[in-house]
Parts: structure tokens; C-alpha cells; sequence
């Protein structure tokens, strides 16, 4: 009787192993595109299946000419691997690192803005728009982690007129306050007067992850900063953010 309790067991494991869902994606789920100008990289974060076999294989600026970067290695099949930085459920998260010439360098530092449109074409995918946020060097900013947040004070170099307060290229929520009151915008600052920034679940996406923060004035002034997001990845939120852009 043990013996054929024993044998349905197995083959009742088996059977939920066979029709239990696996982990898949329509697409490589993209979580973070950046240019480090201090390192001259580009770094490019994104979650597919453990067993999906893609590899990235050029990226494109979608500015007023288009500009590509092929990766190196991507022509010759089978060479071109990425990082793996973490397994969860059957799901992956991968980056992979490209050191720009000096030529593509330049390109960034000249580009209008912080969060131009990019197209990244990935093996065996249609290509996939997102935004590429440009980490400028001189531009950087330290924050203090609290548990589940990230705090970020903000000290007005001049009188000004705050329109908007927000954030690239993270799944962090953003909260905004001054001398412990909720802040409401647009807002008058003195200079040298605070504000008081908290990112909610700010994880880091990648081996050196950052959200750009931008702070925009009344007459049109921008205001960026970016800050490291380090806080470790639960268990399981691989899997959750595979599901939300399946």
C-alpha cells in the first residue's frame, strides 16, 4: 500500500509540474536604460524567462536623426550574453553594459534633454520603445534609505517658482514635502529654502541603478539630480512586473 501511495505521489508531482504555468514573456520587459557620463556606459536592464535565449542587438536614439549603437558580439550568434543578476519563479533579470566611443559620448552630452526615445531591437523580438535616461557628471546626489523609502532633500540654489516635481526612469512612487507638511505646486521657494522628497520601494533594477529626478520651474528652469535606488529586490517581484506588462 506504501509502495503505490509512494508511486501516485511522484506522479502527482509530476503531473502539477507538467500543467503548472511557466514563467514566459511576450517580450523582454525593460527596466531600465541609462548613460552613465562619468564611466562613458551605457547600461541596459531588462527580465525575460530563465530559459529565453535572446540576447540585445542594437539600440537607437530617436532623436532628430536617427542614431544606432550595435553591440559588440551581436552579428556572431551565440557570442553575445548578458549579466544575469538575479533568478526568481523562473524569471531573470539581465544587463547588459556597452562602453560608448567617444564619438557616441559626445553624442549624449550634447543631446537636448535627459529622457530621449530609444528603440532597442533584442534576437527573436519586435523592437521595443522606451526612454534612456542620461546620468550627467556633476549632476549627482545621495540618498538616505528609510526602510521602504528613499529621502532626498532638495535645497533651492536661487529664488524660483516650482511648477512640477517628478522622476525617470524608475518604479518608485514619489511624495513631496516641506517642514513636514503635505506640498502643494506650484510653490515659491527663497533661496536656500528645502523640500523634502521621499521614492517608495526604490529597488534596484540593475548592478548600479539610479532614478533622474527633475524639478521644473514657473519660467521653464530645469532642475535634475540622480540618485542611486538601493534597496534589494523582493522575493517574487520579478515575476510580478513580468505580469503587469505581460
Amino acid at each position: 500500500m506504501k509502495k503505490w501511495a509512494a508511486i501516485f505521489t511522484v506522479l502527482l508531482v509530476a503531473g502539477i509540474y507538467l500543467v503548472w504555468p511557466k514563467a514566459s514573456v511576450k517580450a523582454p520587459v525593460v527596466m531600465s536604460v541609462q548613460v552613465d557620463e562619468a564611466k562613458g556606459t551605457m547600461e541596459i536592464s531588462y527580465i525575460t524567462s530563465k530559459r529565453d535565449d535572446t540576447y540585445l542587438l542594437e539600440v537607437a536614439v530617436e532623436g532628430e536623426e536617427r542614431y544606432s549603437i550595435e553591440v559588440a558580439g551581436a552579428e556572431e550568434e551565440g557570442t553575445r550574453k548578458s549579466d544575469k543578476l538575479l533568478d526568481q519563479n523562473g524569471y531573470q533579470l539581465r544587463e547588459d553594459t556597452i562602453v560608448l566611443t567617444d564619438e557616441e559620448l559626445e553624442y549624449f552630452q550634447d543631446f537636448p534633454g535627459h529622457a530621449p526615445l530609444v528603440t532597442l531591437s533584442y534576437k527573436d523580438y519586435e523592437p521595443i520603445k522606451t526612454i534612456l535616461i542620461l546620468l550627467k557628471d556633476g549632476e549627482t546626489a545621495e540618498g538616505v534609505v528609510d526602510e521602504y523609502q528613499l529621502n532626498y532633500t532638495f535645497t533651492a540654489p536661487e529664488e524660483m517658482s516650482i511648477s512640477s516635481i517628478g522622476h525617470y526612469d524608475s518604479v518608485a512612487t514619489i511624495s513631496y514635502s516641506q517642514n513636514g507638511k503635505e506640498l502643494k505646486l506650484p510653490v515659491e521657494l527663497e533661496q536656500g529654502e528645502k523640500i523634502d522628497l521621499s521614492f517608495w520601494d526604490p529597488y534596484n533594477l540593475g548592478s548600479n541603478d539610479n532614478l533622474l529626478l527633475e524639478i521644473e520651474t514657473t519660467d521653464g528652469k530645469y532642475y535634475r539630480k540622480h540618485i542611486a535606488t538601493p534597496m534589494e529586490i523582493p522575493e517574487g517581484y520579478l515575476k510580478q512586473l513580468a505580469a503587469v506588462n505581460r
